[in-house]
């Protein structure tokens, strides 16, 4: 499949993480067969550049830290956001590229700079040492640690995005991708400030800044607020791809919330060309990555799907807006009274805010008038006793 004019083998990117900090560790996930591996950012804020910084917390959905197993929907709880400078990362660029052909895998550059002159000038000698393409992070949740504007704080200024990005597009000629932050009141306006600027591609999103509190001491686990995110963060990410991919012709990255082989077909369906997974390959390793390439390829087959293209934007057309909720039909509960019967609680009764249920003689009664089709019972009933059929 091409993206950007690129040869990718699968839509399957490893995000800018510390998987790509050294050849070594690279070489894994490439092996793996993954269709792309962006690379860790290249940083001119010092105070982003110390290993010792990085600090990371896992935990469940009740924040419970991980403790050699992961839950099905965990939190990835990070601090620091160490990068590389220039200098350490120059002499290995030829080793990260020369794993890109040999495994037949796409390697992108990243950067992250707090200098509009530093943004050109590295983006130029990513060019420079051959690097096909290169995304921008523009989302980066550990900006403050910079003197200038860095990661998000870039990410919420429409006009810096702009500046920055096309000062950059005038520099190089290959492709640019901008990686956007999730924290700002307008995604889709600056990514189609973004696209009249000339850029061609962004990925949505990076992560949330977030705050935990230990449960025992009452402090601030890893010491403040911190980047968060994790497979609870799909829905919100499918939505800011999906608004994106209808209201711009941008190609899309999708990243936050991907854990899964189904998880990566859903960002093709919502809009994304390629998805980026950060998360969950550096919490399973490499043989995760080859799972997820092995599974992906299962999935296509039976849903009948050639080419992963085929997918793109397939669930986004079809989403009906606010502004048309008139036009989807009415719903209504039906009841199997019989189950009813068999449940002596009926907490049903109690959450129906619309007073379409009620009890008479102890039995279960539906008002089919009152009844909204919300749907709130059919979740709340513990036998499995409630249908929502469309009104016709």
């Amino acid at each position: 499949m091409a993206v950007l004019g690129l040869p990718f083998s699968n839509p399957i990117v490893v995000a800018s993480t510390d998987i790509a900090r050294t050849p070594a560790r690279m070489r894994e996930f490439a092996a793996a067969g993954v269709g792309g591996i962006i690379t860790k950012s290249v940083t001119d804020a010092a105070a982003l550049q110390q290993k010792s910084i990085s600090m990371i917390h896992i935990m469940d959905m009740a924040q419970k830290p991980a403790a050699g197993q992961l839950s099905d929907c965990y939190s990835f709880f990070s601090r620091g956001g160490s990068m590389l400078p220039m200098a350490e990362f120059e002499p290995e660029a030829a080793e990260f590229l020369d794993l890109g052909r040999t495994y037949g895998t796409v390697i992108i550059g990243s950067l992250s700079c707090s200098r509009t002159e530093n943004w050109v000038a590295y983006a130029k000698r990513f060019q420079e040492l051959g690097f096909p393409a290169l995304e921008l992070n523009f989302g980066n949740p550990h900006g403050e640690a910079a003197d200038g504007k860095l990661g998000f704080l870039i990410g919420q200024s429409k006009q810096l995005c702009v500046e920055i990005a096309s000062q950059v597009l005038s520099a190089v000629s290959i492709p640019v991708i901008v990686k956007l932050t999730p924290q700002t009141s307008d995604l889709l306006g600056t990514a189609k400030a973004l696209e009249a600027a000339g850029v061609q591609a962004v990925t949505i999103t990076h992560r949330f800044q977030g705050l935990v509190i230990d449960p025992e001491t009452d402090e601030p686990i890893l010491g403040g607020w911190a980047a968060i995110g994790g497979p609870w963060m799909k829905p919100i990410s499918l939505a800011n791809v999906a608004r994106v991919s209808r209201g711009t012709g941008l190609t899309i990255l999708g990243s936050n919330g991907v854990d899964t082989p189904r998880d990566i077909y859903d960002y093709l369906l919502a809009g994304a060309s390629l998805v980026e997974v950060g998360s969950s390959m550096m919490l399973r390793g490499p043989e995760y990555a080859r799972q997820l390439v092995d599974g992906f390829n299962a999935l296509l087959r039976e849903k009948g799907v050639s080419d992963p293209a085929q997918a793109v934007g397939k669930t986004a057309r079809n989403i009906v807006t606010y502004k048309s909720l008139g036009a989807l039909p009415a719903r209504r509960a039906e009841m199997d009274l019989t189950l009813c019967d068999a449940c002596e609680d009926k907490p049903c009764v109690s959450r129906c805010y619309f007073g379409a249920l009620c009890l008479q003689d102890g039995r279960l009664r539906h008002d089919d008038d009152a009844c909204s089709g919300c749907g709130l019972c059919r979740h709340i009933c513990p036998k499995g006793a409630v249908k929502i059929n469309a009104v016709s």
